[in-house]
């Protein structure tokens, strides 16, 4: 368990206070409301987002639904889809939303991110938890989640090599395509106690992955901005398309919502990425643009693993962590979040 809080000014944002200090520490009884060197967690940043709603956190019911999928993807590595979806995900738990993270990538990044060393713990991956329910095999999910935040404000699926073998079975399985969003329907009351799911794809196209993409509505692709990346966007596209001309006659139809990653001023390059990505899918391209910064850089510690940490942890108050909260917030309402099946403003 990660013991990750805020100060005061970043915990009044996030939790959408605009009154007073003093005020703002009254929301939290059972601290010391005199000090001014609290910190607050996730879970109390969103119980005091429902009180000041007038909401009981404890009368907020289970719907029974499946939460959105934001379901990071790009054709290929490097382009820093791991940082975006890892630091989503702690934005958004901090902003009081229960985040469920799938590390979907056998590299198994995003599982290291959070500073869990895969080859000395004891992960089920994803992977075998879908071939357990296709087999009809006696399984928990609870067995496989790693609480990072206290109250499941923040929880992973970890990853590891292994992951990697689960093509091999999806090759024999019927409907593959669909077979996590089979998966995920199986255990719906399981999910629908988070309010959003966000995964980690592997670069690569393959059989895990398409199914990734066949459980939600829209991808969240992450272009770096460079010549590469802008080519692998295509291929992405291309991916996209030949999915919906498959199974478009069952209903079936998956967007893209564009993330531009690693903006620097003084390179040309970027420039030209941005306004080649901007003409190219301007309705699709998200309002707010990664900066090229070195605070994400410093994510993972090389001799202390244990100690890494997305860049809103590490450095909460850099260029880096602010242009990841803005990004949070933007994606509230192009995913339609909402807190216990609430739409909290």
């Amino acid at each position: 368990m990660r013991n990750f809080a805020v100060k005061l000014k970043l915990a009044k944002e996030f939790v959408g206070f605009m009154g007073s200090s003093a005020e703002f520490r009254a929301l939290f009884p059972d601290k010391k409301n005199d000090s001014y060197h609290n910190t607050y967690s996730a879970l109390e940043i969103r119980n005091a987002k429902l009180k000041l709603h007038g909401i009981d956190p404890s009368s907020l019911e289970n719907e029974k639904a499946l939460p959105p999928i934001i379901n990071c993807r790009m054709a290929k590595g490097g382009v820093g889809k791991t940082t975006i979806c890892g630091g989503v995900a702690s934005a958004l738990a901090m902003l009081g939303y229960k985040v469920l993270m799938i590390d979907g990538d056998p590299q198994a990044s995003l599982t290291g991110l959070f500073g869990i060393n895969w080859a000395n713990e004891n992960i089920t991956h994803i992977g075998e938890l879908m071939q357990k329910q296709a087999r009809k095999e006696a399984y928990l999910i609870e067995d496989a989640i790693m609480p990072l935040y206290e109250g499941n404000m923040l929880d992973l699926i970890a990853s590891d090599i292994s992951l990697a073998n689960t093509d091999s079975w999806l090759m024999g399985v019927t409907n593959r395509e669909f077979a996590f969003k089979k998966f995920l329907d199986a255990n719906v009351g399981f999910f629908s106690q988070y309010d959003v799911v966000m995964i980690d794809s592997a670069p690569s196209t393959n059989l895990l992955t398409n199914a990734f993409m066949c459980s939600c509505n829209k991808i969240l692709a992450v272009v770096w901005l460079d010549g590469q990346s802008l080519k692998a966007m295509q291929v992405l596209a291309s991916n996209v398309n030949e999915l919906n001309e498959a199974f478009h006659s069952s209903g079936f139809h998956l967007d893209v919502h564009i993330i531009a990653n690693g903006y620097h001023p003084s390179y040309t390059t970027c420039k030209d990425a941005l306004s080649t990505l901007f003409s190219s899918y301007q309705n699709k391209l998200n309002d707010n643009v990664i900066p090229h910064a070195s605070s994400f850089m410093r994510q993972v510690e090389l001799f202390k693993e244990e100690d890494s940490g997305t860049v809103l942890e590490r450095e909460p108050n850099s260029i880096a962590a602010r242009s990841i909260i803005d990004l949070a917030k933007s994606l509230l309402k192009e995913y339609d979040l909402k807190i216990g099946g609430m739409r909290i403003i």
